[in-house]
């Protein structure tokens, strides 16, 4: 599976379906093993509660990061030192004083037989787990596989205290980090982004590219209940002693869609929106805005036997589509959406991610004959 961040994958998203994965409500996954080049509370604020129930039903984690560039935090480096006391949780500053940056990527779950290795781009913060364009590659193979020896391997070498280049990470250790001013606070790491943004913003020229904002969706926690996938069905825990399994990974702000054309034999702009997606996602809204054009088209309601049937909207990029596809996202100015033709390359990654939610039901369909339904997909 390669994962396109934002287009048609969130990282962040992905990563805590596979974390919450169960099996007849025990976790799928035995160990996790993480090396990153950075991580912060921005990002731990997603990931913490879930790794936390990862740990509690006996998975182990082992985390590498590192420190350069003072991208990693105080408070990113404390937020794993807190989950040790939910499990076997060990985590590892990784650091050479001579010269190179600990940059790696790698996400490596196991249980006794399969494995499931993620290669990317990807640093546990918020932008690299939702915001960024990050790329990675996810390779689903046997415990054995020699990649999969590999990547251990890697680990092994980048944990290895023997070397000087890697400290098991502890409160004392961390509370030196920052009094040498190898880690520093968040507040101080968003004041120095800010600042070199408003540097940027008050150039005397023009910029040079475009701009298209991307939004984080709001974390979701653990919530204190079972779910079984294969049903969707949760059940309260039997009591505070049972293993708690989190409760599913956020939606968040971007909802993908395979679009169903008001007439599929003549040129035209008119889609219908499912009720089910007008009720969740399009909530309240009664438009949309173009992200190719910035026109903004509105929403309006169709009724079918004396109730509310779909939601017509035009789309005038589509006319000359053959399968349309969109990716709609929730801004603090309003959906925002950008469509395409299946065949070229970003409509072809849309609607890769749509059929592979269908394998896991993420992906939802209007009707049940798939050819002529409407799909969607939260991510």
């Amino acid at each position: 599976m390669f994962y396109n961040q934002p287009l048609a994958i969130r990282f962040g998203t992905e990563f805590l379906r596979h974390v919450d994965q169960v099996d007849h409500l025990e976790p799928y996954w035995d160990s996790l093993d993480i090396a990153v080049a950075w991580v912060r509370a921005s990002g731990m604020e997603y990931l913490s509660d879930r790794l936390a129930n990862f740990l509690r039903n006996g998975g182990h984690v082992s985390v590498i990061v590192g420190i350069d560039i003072q991208n990693t935090t105080r408070e990113g480096l404390q937020a794993l030192l807190d989950l040790e006391s939910h499990g076997h949780c060990e985590t590892f500053v990784y650091h050479n004083e001579a010269s190179g940056v600990f940059h790696p990527k790698l996400y490596l779950f196991r249980n006794d037989e399969e494995a499931r290795l993620i290669v990317g781009s990807n640093n546990i913060t918020q932008s690299g787990l939702y915001v960024n364009v990050e790329a990675g590659l996810q390779i689903d193979t046997t415990v054995d596989a020699s990649v999969v020896g590999q990547a251990i391997d890697a680990l092994s070498s980048w944990k290895d205290t023997t070397s000087r280049l890697a400290v098991r990470l502890d409160p004392a250790f961390l509370a030196q980090l920052v009094s040498d001013e190898y880690v520093i606070d968040e507040a101080r790491a968003l004041a120095n982004m800010r600042a070199a943004k408003e540097t940027r913003a008050a150039r005397p020229t023009p910029p040079l590219f475009g701009a298209r904002r991307v939004i984080p969706p709001p974390p979701v926690t653990a919530l204190g209940r079972r779910s079984h996938p294969a049903r969707g069905r949760a059940v309260p825990a039997a009591g505070s002693a049972a293993p708690v399994l989190p409760a599913a990974a956020p939606a968040g702000t971007v909802l993908l869609m395979r679009l169903r054309k008001a007439s599929l034999t003549t040129r035209t702009t008119q889609t219908q929106i499912p009720i089910r997606v007008v009720d969740t996602f399009f909530q309240g809204v009664t438009e949309v805005q173009s992200a190719h054009s910035g026109l903004r088209h509105g929403i309006h309601e169709a009724a079918a036997r004396g109730g509310r049937n779909t939601m017509k909207l035009e789309i005038p990029e589509m006319a000359d589509f053959a399968q349309p596809v969109a990716r709609f996202e929730r801004t603090p100015e309003g959906v925002v959406y950008e469509t395409y033709d299946v065949g070229s390359p970003q409509g072809d990654q849309i609607m890769t991610t749509l059929e592979e939610g269908r394998g896991d039901n993420t992906t939802q369909l209007s009707i049940s004959d798939a050819d002529r339904a409407t799909w969607w997909r939260p991510i």
